[in-house]
């Protein structure tokens, strides 16, 4: 396998850093116009529709709420999963407030050693999904169909489910928060707020980034002159609502549910990356949790396209 990237994945990405630097060194104005539009994304929908998540996620799991709620709450989930109480809250956190959460969530939990390494590398790969304010709310906006939207966030929810299902452990059920005495910390609550601030940056950080890819790659494809649904499912593999919007002309058919399901449940290279970069903090391993993504995107797209034409949405 080392072989391997060395003869292929090396130099593709050597390839693809020299095509980027010369279109950017090329095209200077629109790369800025590329960075100043992204800046704005971020300050007019980013940061307005997850820092507030942000804070949540970070006060639950610093001031010991998640112990608290995950003794009471989480052990249905921790029954299913075979995961602590605790645990459960990552679950649910990575599906209502939507990626990076998810992972930031499971990480916090491991930087106070309240789960084990083994338990985090196999949370990760079923709790960052993707939020209902994207995968419904925007794909809504862009397919015009809010069932579809609802059908699609649920297919993702299932697909995560499953897979958090085959990644069970064959050991007994673990349960550490049960053994923990939980306490109510208030005074992490400002703290909290502070400690949102970086991780929002470096998520604005990779919008820009990915902007700036998606650009220059735009550029090669129209050039190339393929079909809207191939220019979709390249852009959607790297960044998820540049997929989704390309998506915005096109017919609601069974590709273009299949396609906007797929991204969903993927994320696109530039979320999976945010989620990397939050890991590598504890030194969680990548490679499981990058093909669980992969897999969870086509189930996703499979079980979304089956529940549609099951219910008559199109």
């Amino acid at each position: 396998m080392p072989r391997v990237k060395r003869m292929f994945l090396v130099p593709f990405f050597a390839f693809f850093v020299a095509y980027l630097f010369f279109f950017l060194l090329k095209t200077p104005q629109y790369a800025t116009k590329c960075c100043f539009d992204s800046v704005l994304l971020c300050l007019t929908k980013v940061i307005p529709s997850l820092f507030p998540f942000l804070v949540l996620n970070e006060i639950i799991f610093s001031s010991g709420l998640s112990c608290y709620l995950g003794s009471r709450f989480g052990r249905i989930i921790g029954k299913i999963f075979r995961i602590s109480d605790e645990s459960s809250l990552c679950f649910i956190c990575g599906s209502l407030f939507g990626f990076p959460l998810g992972t930031k969530s499971v990480v916090d939990l491991l930087k106070k050693r309240a789960i084990a390494l083994e338990e985090a590398e196999r949370l990760v790969c079923f709790c960052s999904n993707t939020g209902p304010a994207l995968a419904i709310g925007f794909v809504s906006s862009i397919l015009g169909n809010q069932k579809v939207a609802i059908c699609i966030y649920i297919s993702q929810i299932l697909s995560a489910i499953f897979i958090g299902l085959m990644m069970r452990r064959k050991s007994r059920e673990i349960n550490i928060s049960s053994s923990q005495k939980c306490s109510i910390r208030l005074s992490s609550v400002p703290k909290s707020i502070g400690n949102s601030v970086l991780p929002m940056l470096n998520i604005c950080a990779f919008v820009c980034f990915f902007s700036c890819v998606i650009y220059s790659i735009d550029g090669l494809l129209f050039s190339l002159n393929l079909n809207e649904y191939t220019e979709s499912f390249i852009t959607g593999f790297l960044e998820i609502t540049n997929g989704i919007n390309k998506l915005y002309d096109l017919p609601i058919d069974n590709l273009s549910v299949w396609l906007c399901a797929f991204f969903v449940g993927w994320s696109g290279i530039s979320v999976i990356m945010q989620s990397l970069s939050i890991m590598s903090e504890q030194k969680i391993k990548y490679k499981k949790f990058v093909l669980s993504k992969l897999v969870q995107g086509i189930l996703c797209a499979n079980l979304s396209v089956l529940l549609c034409k099951l219910f008559n949405l199109y």
